[in-house]
């Protein structure tokens, strides 16, 4: 009798974690083949508009946000071949499943309104998996800083690509 109450409960909790959306797909390997598309997205900060984001996906299409509003400035562009090759380099070399929903620190106390809170989408095959992270501070595992660092770091596509977007109409 406890063995099947057990059971029933064990059941029951798999389903609702399921629901919840908590629960990472295991039925699929992290890598993909060549069809992914990234999103990354902020707000917060002191107007609360956070610091832009991006869009790039596996058919080397960059768009710059900068803004979450529809009436916010996009620029388009197309990545190289080498730079397309580190991104999807960077992509299957991702754990997605691995990466906690959020990445920020525990005690709330700490988080304040002039904060910025990134948000990290990777879709791959066809968007049929979908992983969502988002963090206030790093540190991020390895996998997750090298993809953002690559993305959004000092020497990253957007900072290559952003500037270019103040010079557009």
């Amino acid at each position: 009798m406890k063995r099947a109450f057990f059971l029933i409960m064990t059941i029951a909790a798999a389903a609702s974690a399921q629901q919840s959306g908590r629960q990472r797909s295991v039925a699929h390997p992290a890598q993909s083949a060549g069809d992914w598309k990234i999103e990354i997205t902020s707000t917060g900060g002191i107007t609360g508009g956070g610091n832009g984001g991006l869009i790039v996906s596996s058919d080397g299409v960059l768009v710059i946000t900068f803004g979450s509003t529809p009436q916010s400035k996009r620029c388009s562009f197309q990545l190289t071949a080498d730079e397309l090759r580190a991104v999807d380099d960077a992509v299957r070399s991702a754990r997605p499943r691995a990466w906690a929903e959020c990445h920020s620190l525990a005690d709330v106390n700490t988080h304040c309104c002039d904060l910025i809170r990134t948000t990290l989408s990777l879709s791959v095959r066809s968007g049929r998996d979908l992983y969502i992270t988002s963090w206030l501070l790093e540190p991020l595992p390895a996998d997750l800083q090298a993809l953002f660092a690559l993305l959004r770091g000092p020497a990253s596509l957007d900072a290559r690509y952003r500037p270019l977007c103040t010079t557009m109409p």
